[in-house]
Formats: C-alpha cells, sequence, structure tokens
C-alpha cells in the first residue's frame, strides 16, 4: 500500500484541473488504466543559474559572470501522480535491489529513496574523508554534459527491462516511457501571452488553463504542441526523470565500480557529478603517470560507451600529497570541488559562491524594504518575517529545512563527525552574519547567535 501523504496536490497551473490523490488512486494503481492512458503535453520553463566570482562580499564591484541555463519541464496533474507512483513504488524499489544485488549500492547517491537522512553533505564529507584516509591518492573528477537532454532512448529501454526484470515491457511500463521520450511540450511564455499570468488567472479563481479537458483537446487541434522527435532526450523535472536517468547510468557505474575496485579505490556519482579515487599505494610507480592516464582514458571511453558525454573542460586529473591538491596537468596547486564543497588538501568551505548568494540575496531584500518604508513613510520595515525567517538565526528551526544558516550548521556538524581529520571552516564563512544584517537593518536583533 502507498503512503498517500506523499502524494501532495501540486499548486501549479496546468492543462487539466488539480486533484486529490485518495480521488485518482483507483485510476494512478491501474495498470491496465495507465496503460491506456493519454499523457498530456509537458510544460517546458528556462530556470537561469548565476555563477558568481569568487571575491570578498563587501566590495561594490560583485556581479555575476556567468548565466547558466536549465530547461524544465512540468506533467500535468493526474500524470504527476502516474509518474511518482511508478517511481516510488516500483521503478526506485527494484533499482535500488539491483544496485544491491550487483554491489554498486554505495556508487549512485542521488535521489535514493533508500538513502534517506543523508545528503550532499554527507556523500562530500565521506569522500573527503577517504581520500585523507588514503594519505596518498589520485582523484579524477568531472561531470557529464547535458546529462538528461542526451539519454538514448534505446539503451534506456533496454535498463528499464533489465532492472524491471523482464524481456519486454508491460504495456503500462511502456506507454509512461514512451511519455517521457517521444514527448510533447508547450512554452511556458507562449502560454502566458495566450491567457495571461498564473497569478491573473488565480485573481480570476482559475487554477487551471481550460474547464476541461475537451476544451484543451480543440486548443491541441488548433496549436500543435512541440515534439521531441529525437532518438534521444527525456524531461527534467518529472517524478520520473531522477530515477530513468539513474537506470540509465547502471552499466557505467558498473563499470566505474570495477575500476575503483581494482586499485581499491573509491567510485561515486551524484546525478551527473562522478569522481573516481585510487590510492597511490596500488599504483605501480615506476609508470605512475602513464598509468593514471591510462585510468583515465578508460573513464572516457566507458562514458563513450555508454552514450554518456563527459565535459572535458570540467574534467580534473588531481594528486593529493602531503596536506597539497595539484593539478596532475598542469603541475600547480588546485582544489577538489565537490558537491558544494571545496578541498584544499587541508581545509573544507563551502563554495564561495554560497554565502556569497546568501548575502546578496539578504542585501536585495532588506534594501526593497527600505525603500517602501521610506516610500510609504512606515514605522517598521515591510518584510521582517521573511528577512528574520531566511537571513538570520530566528530562522534556523523554520519550516521543514530551516534556511541556508541551518544548512551551514548542519554541513560544520556532519564534516566534524564524518571528516574529523580535515580543517572544517564552514561556519567561518558565515560567522559574522548577525552584524552584517544588523548593519544593513540599521539595528540591533534580539536573537542568539548560534555558532554551530
Amino acid at each position: 500500500m502507498c503512503d498517500e501523504k506523499k502524494y501532495r496536490v501540486k499548486n501549479y497551473i496546468h492543462f487539466d484541473n488539480r486533484k486529490k490523490f485518495r480521488i485518482v488512486k483507483d485510476y494512478v494503481t491501474n495498470p491496465n488504466k495507465v496503460a491506456l492512458h493519454s499523457f498530456l503535453p509537458f510544460i517546458q520553463f528556462t530556470v537561469r543559474f548565476q555563477k558568481y566570482i569568487d571575491i570578498k562580499i563587501d566590495k561594490k564591484s560583485e556581479r555575476p559572470i556567468k548565466e547558466k541555463l536549465r530547461n524544465i519541464m512540468y506533467a500535468g496533474h493526474l500524470d504527476n501522480f502516474i509518474y511518482k507512483y511508478y517511481a516510488d513504488e516500483f521503478l526506485n524499489k527494484k533499482y535500488n535491489a539491483w544496485c544491491e544485488h550487483y554491489e554498486i549500492d554505495d556508487c549512485s547517491i542521488a535521489y535514493r529513496n533508500n538513502k534517506k537522512g543523508k545528503s550532499n553533505i554527507d556523500s562530500a564529507a565521506e569522500v573527503i574523508n577517504d581520500i585523507v584516509c588514503f594519505k596518498e591518492a589520485y582523484i579524477i573528477v568531472g561531470d557529464f554534459k547535458e546529462f538528461f537532454d542526451r539519454i538514448d532512448h534505446r539503451l534506456l529501454k533496454e535498463r528499464l527491462k533489465t532492472v524491471l526484470g523482464v524481456e519486454s515491457l508491460s504495456k503500462d511500463w511502456f506507454n509512461i516511457y514512451k511519455s517521457v521520450t517521444k514527448y510533447g511540450y508547450y512554452y511556458k511564455a507562449q502560454l502566458k501571452e495566450q491567457f495571461g499570468t498564473d497569478k491573473q488567472l488565480r485573481q480570476e479563481k482559475r487554477f487551471s488553463y481550460f474547464n476541461q479537458l475537451k476544451d484543451f483537446r480543440e486548443f491541441q487541434r488548433e496549436t500543435p504542441c512541440h515534439k521531441n522527435e529525437q532518438t534521444f532526450g527525456i524531461p527534467q523535472g518529472t517524478a520520473i526523470s531522477a530515477v530513468f536517468a539513474n537506470v540509465y547510468a547502471i552499466e557505467f557505474d558498473s563499470g566505474m565500480k570495477v575500476i575503483a575496485n581494482k586499485f581499491e579505490g573509491r567510485y561515486r556519482r551524484y546525478s551527473d557529478d562522478f569522481i573516481l579515487i585510487i590510492p597511490k599505494k596500488s599504483i605501480n610507480l615506476i609508470v605512475k603517470n602513464s598509468q593514471v592516464k591510462q585510468i583515465e582514458s578508460e573513464v572516457k571511453k566507458l562514458a563513450q560507451e555508454n552514450k554518456i558525454m563527459i565535459q572535458n573542460e570540467k574534467t580534473k586529473l588531481l594528486e593529493f600529497k602531503k596536506g597539497v591538491i595539484r593539478n596532475v596537468d598542469s603541475g600547480k596547486n588546485d582544489n577538489l570541488d565537490y558537491l558544494g564543497f571545496i578541498f584544499d588538501g587541508k581545509t573544507v568551505t563551502m563554495r564561495g559562491k554560497s554565502p556569497y548568494k546568501f548575502y546578496r540575496k539578504a542585501y536585495k531584500l532588506i534594501g526593497r524594504a527600505v525603500k517602501i518604508k521610506e516610500k510609504k513613510k512606515l514605522k517598521k520595515y515591510p518584510y521582517r518575517k521573511r528577512i528574520y525567517g531566511l537571513y538570520t538565526d530566528l530562522g534556523i528551526s523554520s519550516g521543514d529545512f530551516g534556511n541556508f544558516i541551518t544548512y551551514g550548521i548542519r554541513a560544520q556538524q556532519k564534516f566534524d563527525l564524518i571528516s574529523p581529520l580535515t580543517d572544517n571552516r564552514i561556519l567561518q564563512q558565515i560567522k559574522h552574519r548577525k552584524k552584517k544584517i544588523e548593519k544593513k537593518l540599521g539595528y540591533r536583533l534580539h536573537t542568539r547567535f548560534n555558532s554551530n
């Protein structure tokens, strides 16, 4: 029996109306219904990420230097329940069992429902602790290029059958597979222009673009959706896409584990980020450079065989020795940048952009509050609850996850516990947060400062 509490109604506006899971549960859990289900086109929008220069926060010259775009697609409300049900109740369980059987369970660490309580913090701390414990090691780190966009449909289908333990996909599974490979989609911007913004629709008490699905079908006939006509690519953002991506990578993960085991090393993959650690004691010291380069070539060949593209510009071959990390290709000192943390061979910190973004967003919101207060001649700042909740220690316990300060405290504690041999300076990066926020607000905050 599935836990209905996990199936929450999404608030976004789509082509169908929002539904509670208990209303559609019999439909979603019926394989015959799913086999004949007509999936709606996705709605696509672009998320923009800004990359920042790692410089001191107080400089006025700070500006984002690069914008990264990611196309996200979200499914209709009923479709989303189907994807989530088949992902959580079937595929993820089968995938976990397959990984355990073939002894790669510790290799793939993202989107795993059997890894509850663990996060990127745990994974980064474990990897860095492994490096230090090896005393001397070679490290190959990199990531996949456009992972979801390049997933080969034929290989995905074969690996789905492998993980599910079947010779051919059942009709319901084939229909789901087809819906995320030969999918249709509309651009959010196009819908916004034609129907108005989500805010406007909600003001009109409308929570769907159409009152009935037959109205959408008429619209679809007049305005056909875009289609993925390629033999590769799945949408990023659906409830089943992440586990599909993990299933797709099973042969790559297995091959990387073989390489790691051969040299008594470690291999980890977190979605499209991977790391391979080879202790120097397992390398032939006479031909160490050529042997390490050969391992690097094996990794690239393995990726090519599995139709996974590795970003050459983001792939690094590093050497850890005597508390220093050196780039093997350039011969210069370097850092390991892994899952949001920087390791220089001795100390561990968050990526510089993480605290920078924290302060930048805080200052921006406080600046907006100052302008509104002055303009409207208010006695107190607007957005106080939001400012305190997101950017001060008052918000450490707010919501399900707290705020960025909560994340920093948790990271410090986890690294101190899991990687005790490194100098973990995570909280040092935001130790002046109270003073800085008070300076921007112009008054003191009566809150206890949490140093750990």
